[in-house]
């Protein structure tokens, strides 16, 4: 049974493996009928067969058989992709997808968020630190969260910076749709695991770095299905996600 607990990504994992298990299981090809064709993209890099299977239980969990309580929204990034081919929508998607069916590598994107908005670099050493602080001082802890960070890399959300194990934002990622702006917001709370969430905070959220959304107002969530828009007081609004079966 997956569980919002499992610890992901114990391999690096390129962007391009995303992008064609996403064209897979857009076009209704199930896991099984496509594992020997990913094997082979990944044995140009991995040529372990461990490894191998590593990546394809994540890129599985990610794009075929995702955790229950994400499946809503991997329905609907389908949809959004079928609309949509972009390459900026591929990298919408695939980022939302990862850190809702790996919590964790969420909790490893948030605090790299965090510190380049405090700082405007992020360190792995700090980003370890915090990890340890909210997971532990578990021993996977440094393993994993160096491979999530050159996942990272190889999606080109992150640059390394001039110092040494340092990294920085390149240019951010302008959402290609008001419906893909939804969908990412929706992404936030389900993998912050939170029902509520004030749209200022929410739309500034450091999981959020990759993207440009400093002009997004609360009109976008009008007409979701999942989400709505709450007034509390003269100016605060909250977004609520809405429990679904």
């Amino acid at each position: 049974m997956q569980s919002r607990n499992d610890i992901g990504f114990g391999k690096r994992i390129r962007g391009c493996w995303l992008d064609s298990s996403l064209e897979l299981a857009a076009r209704g090809v199930p896991f099984e009928e496509c594992r020997g064709a990913l094997a082979k993209e990944i044995a140009a890099d991995n040529s372990g067969p461990e490894a191998i299977r590593k990546i394809q239980t994540a890129l599985r969990r990610v794009w075929f058989t995702p955790p229950d309580y994400a499946r809503p929204l991997h329905s609907d990034a389908l949809e959004l992709f079928k609309r949509n081919h972009s390459e900026t929508s591929r990298a919408l998607l695939n980022w939302g997808m990862v850190v809702v069916a790996y919590p964790f590598i969420g909790d490893v994107a948030e605090s790299l968020g965090r510190l380049l908005k405090l700082q405007g670099t992020a360190r792995r050493a700090d980003i370890e630190r915090r990890i340890r602080e909210q997971r532990g001082d578990r021993e996977f802890i440094g393993r994993i969260v160096r491979y999530n960070i050159s996942s990272f890399l190889d999606w080109q959300l992150i640059k390394e910076a001039t110092r040494k194990g340092g990294y920085t934002l390149p240019k951010q990622i302008t959402p290609p749709s008001p419906d893909h702006i939804r969908w990412l917001l929706e992404a936030v709370l389900t993998s912050r695991g939170v029902s509520q969430l004030a749209f200022a905070q929410l739309r500034t959220h450091p999981i959020l770095f990759p993207f440009k959304l400093e002009s997004v107002t609360s009109s976008v969530l009008q007409g979701a299905s999942r989400v709505k828009i709450q007034r509390q007081g003269l100016n605060d609004e909250v977004v609520i996600l809405e429990a679904t079966p």
